[in-house]
């Protein structure tokens, strides 16, 4: 049963912490700071989804860990930043910024009647 904003029930979404916990926990140790997604996925046995999941959401930090590379959502490159990669972070802001100027720029029409 639903009961929050989490797509789980309450039983599950403590399970889910739990696995977010060793995932965490585990990427923390600095005997741990190479490991893989492969291995990282069987030294806690949470999924690969689930812990590419965490990262999405901004709960796992995976900035020190430099092997720890997932999938850019935008151009499938690796990437230890979250979501989307630095180089198509750059790209949308260019993109965002272009049409912004395109938006504010007004176009003046002149007509006239002869």
């Amino acid at each position: 049963m639903k009961q929050s904003r989490s797509p789980y029930c309450p039983s599950c979404a403590e399970v889910d912490f739990q696995n977010f916990l060793k995932v965490r926990d585990f990427i923390r140790e600095p005997a741990n700071k190479q490991t893989t997604i492969g291995a990282l996925v069987e030294a806690t046995g949470v999924s690969e989804l689930d812990i590419t999941r965490y990262i999405h959401e901004g709960r796992l930090i995976i900035k020190d860990n430099p092997s720890l590379n997932i999938a850019c959502v935008r151009c499938g490159n690796p990437t230890n930043q979250g979501k989307v990669c630095a180089g198509c972070q750059s790209d949308m802001q260019q993109e965002l910024k272009g049409l912004q100027t395109s938006v504010t720029k007004q176009s003046v029409r002149a007509y006239r009647l002869d």
